[in-house]
């Protein structure tokens, strides 16, 4: 599907898509220096390239994180209360790179504790929680999630240690919707899809009308456009797509843009 939106004299360029650059490496390193430095230290998660706090390598050393290498806080933690209080307290002091400028929408989907000694040597030899991992949910806006903006956080007894994830705290959706989530539907029978990329088949794939059923969810979605070296957030319908042909995969999701009506991304369910 393909939209072709011109501008009348009487129309103003839009803001939609927001847009993120992707950011030089010495002004990045740079702002990384100071969110670490912000944090005494403590944090050793890094910034990705647009300056959030999304997981990426690009500060690792020979594919090493450069939290390998960090001294462990070595204290059994005996209740969780305070290290969740702490997490959300850090996601708001960061809330420049986390994007996160209300704690009461983080919402826990997983509290996962991380053993380790407190005793490393000797008959009195331990394993015990040492670190405590916080999933957040996704970032919800006006009850439309915003897609891959989970949140992980690691807390010791001294505080936050990594903070993996982020929100965005401003961007522009389209006022009106160009593209119904029907005429979306109809339009993608007969798509075609190549199988490799999600099965590894040497095969092409024909969505049919039957494979199109349910009513897609309106939803965010940050994408990297990579020919503009930039981060996007699209709004799309996200579209539930079957597959009936012969192997267990369990079809996709589409993302198709409200506004533009093209294909943003199509994903493995």
């Amino acid at each position: 599907m393909v939209s072709c939106n011109l501008l009348t004299v009487d129309e103003e360029a839009s803001d939609y898509p927001t847009t993120f650059p992707a950011i030089e490496f010495s002004e990045l390193d740079k702002m990384n220096q100071e969110y670490q430095a912000a944090n005494d230290g403590h944090i050793c998660s890094t910034l990705n390239k647009y300056g959030f706090t999304g997981y990426s390598e690009i500060f690792f050393e020979n594919g090493e994180s450069p939290c390998a290498n960090r001294d462990v806080v070595r204290v059994e933690i005996h209740q969780t209360d305070s290290l969740i209080a702490a997490a959300k307290a850090a996601l708001l002091k960061n809330s420049t790179y986390t994007g996160v400028n209300d704690t009461s929408k983080l919402m826990i989907t997983e509290l996962l504790p991380i053993s380790g000694c407190t005793i490393c040597e000797g008959p009195g030899l331990n394993n015990v929680p040492i670190e405590l991992k916080i999933t957040f949910a996704e970032q919800t806006i006006d009850s439309n999630k915003v897609v891959g903006t989970d949140i992980t956080v690691v807390t010791d007894a001294e505080g936050v240690s990594r903070i993996w994830g982020n929100w965005y705290s401003d961007f522009e959706s389209p006022d009106f919707v160009n593209f119904g989530y029907e005429e979306v539907q109809s339009g993608m029978v007969g798509w075609q899809i190549d199988m490799r990329r999600f099965t590894g088949e040497e095969a092409i794939y024909t969505v049919q009308e039957n494979d199109i059923s349910g009513k897609p969810e309106r939803v965010y979605l940050p994408i990297e456009n990579e020919s503009e070296q930039q981060l996007e957030i699209r709004t799309c319908w996200a579209i539930p797509v079957s597959y009936s042909g012969n192997s267990a995969f369990n079809g996709w999701i589409a993302y198709v843009d409200i506004e533009e009506g093209f294909l943003v991304d199509m994903r493995a369910r």
